[in-house]
């Protein structure tokens, strides 16, 4: 039998101003399975010494918010020539005890361009489909 997978746009590909956090939409923990939620992040990053940083944050509100421990990355960093990364973060199945998740993107290092940018989306099995 196969797996229903979701895909939700957390983020859409955008481009910040250096160190500007970019947070996505919120997601509902008790849509997924426990320990079935995955975020796939994906950056372009073409300035030279700029690099984009992913991280998950929960919240029991959606007001305060968390960050997960381990749950973050940074790419490379841009060379002239655009250097694209893409990446899975999964949520530790602890951090599910919060009713929400979110993305949180941020561009840094240099004064960002236009074509440096950021994008995420949640890929998750809903409750009772694994």
């Amino acid at each position: 039998m196969a797996l229903t997978r979701i895909t939700v746009a957390a983020l859409p590909t955008l481009s910040t101003p250096n160190g500007t956090a970019r947070n996505g939409t919120s997601f509902v923990n008790n849509f997924s399975a426990p320990g079935a939620l995955a975020v796939s992040c994906v950056a372009a990053v073409k300035t030279a010494s700029v690099a984009a940083t992913f991280k998950l944050q929960v919240s029991e509100n959606a007001t305060t918010w968390y960050d997960v421990n381990g749950a973050t990355f940074t790419t490379d960093t841009g060379t002239g020539t655009t250097v694209t990364t893409s990446r899975m973060i999964d949520l530790p199945i602890a951090a599910q005890a919060y009713q929400f998740s979110r993305v949180v993107a941020t561009l840094a290092g240099a004064a960002t361009a236009s074509d440096d940018t950021t994008a995420a989306d949640y890929v998750y099995v809903p409750q009772g489909k694994l």
